[in-house]
């Protein structure tokens, strides 16, 4: 018997421990979930470059230009920007081999568009012996003015150093380059709401409609006891006492009936806001007694 029971104690014990697992699991998942969806996407809000065209002219090899294209580049990622470098650009515009190389307004609008980028840069060196001629221009692909005019040109210049030395220079034009490309700018952070006000109170009220209610009844209980007149038993003093009590009790009830009706018409008006099932409860009652009464 205590063998039975330790074994289902072990199963219980077995179960629990593997729905709790279950559980931890699942808010692990939870929570990676939100921490993913919740985190910032930088690499989506980078700002978007394009280089069609990187020129060596003069005594530059293949081999050159690509340690200085890369310089170049190196320069303007290591700023934040994402480059789209000849060899990407020219896969992307297969389909449209006529912008290739043309640098008129139509075309770098078109460039910007098809390549999802702000600003085209066209790099061009000049390379005579160990001395090196580095230009760089900046259009835009956006905005109402000529696309074909650059919004600015950066130079950089070497008369005699090695190639290690020319790819810092390239470095240097990335650089300079850098604080004429605008980022995209952020979204307006909106306004803070006000905060809003808290509903209006039915307690007071409430507390007018109900002291209005007890008025009357107390005028109604004046009323309800006054002595008989018309009795064998009547006396003067009585029949004195009850215009007393008459008179009294009449005011009683008017002004309970004044009060009453205000109190449950401002409830009723404020029941209007949201005020919850209290409130509710609180306005049908106090409007029910008054026209009790």
């Amino acid at each position: 018997m205590l063998v039975k029971m330790n074994v289902k104690m072990q199963v219980k014990t077995g179960s629990l421990r593997s729905l709790a697992g279950r559980v931890a699991a699942l808010l692990a998942v939870g929570i990676g979930v939100a921490v993913l969806l919740g985190a910032p996407r930088s690499a989506s809000a980078k700002l978007r470059v394009a280089v069609p065209e990187f020129k060596i002219e003069g005594d530059g090899t293949p081999a050159l230009a690509l340690q200085l294209q890369d310089g170049f580049v190196l320069g303007l990622v290591r700023a934040g920007v994402q480059v789209l470098d000849p060899l990407d650009v020219g896969r992307q515009l297969e389909g449209t081999p006529e912008l290739k190389g043309c640098e008129s307004s139509p075309c770098l609008k078109n460039i910007g568009r098809l390549l999802s980028v702000r600003y085209v840069l066209r790099v061009k060196i000049d390379v005579a012996g160990n001395g090196y001629k580095m230009v760089a221009r900046l259009f835009s692909t956006e905005g109402d003015a000529p696309a074909a005019l650059p919004l600015a040109t950066k130079s950089r210049s070497c008369d005699v150093c090695t190639v290690a030395e020319a790819r810092e220079y390239m470095l240097k034009l990335a650089d300079a380059v850098r604080p004429d490309l605008i980022d995209d700018p952020a979204p307006a952070a909106p306004a803070p709401k006000a905060p809003a006000a808290p509903p209006p109170s039915l307690l007071p009220p409430l507390m007018l409609a109900m002291g209005g209610l007890a008025s009357m009844a107390t005028g109604a209980a004046l009323f309800l006891t006054m002595a008989d007149c018309h009795g064998p038993a009547a006396g003067p003093s009585g029949c004195s006492d009850n215009r007393l009590r008459s008179a009294l009790a009449g005011g009683l009830v008017g002004a309970g009936l004044v009060t009453s009706v205000v109190g449950a018409t401002v409830t009723i008006a404020r029941f209007r806001t949201p005020a919850g099932p209290a409130g509710a409860t609180a306005a049908v009652t106090t409007v029910a007694l008054s026209l009790v009464f």
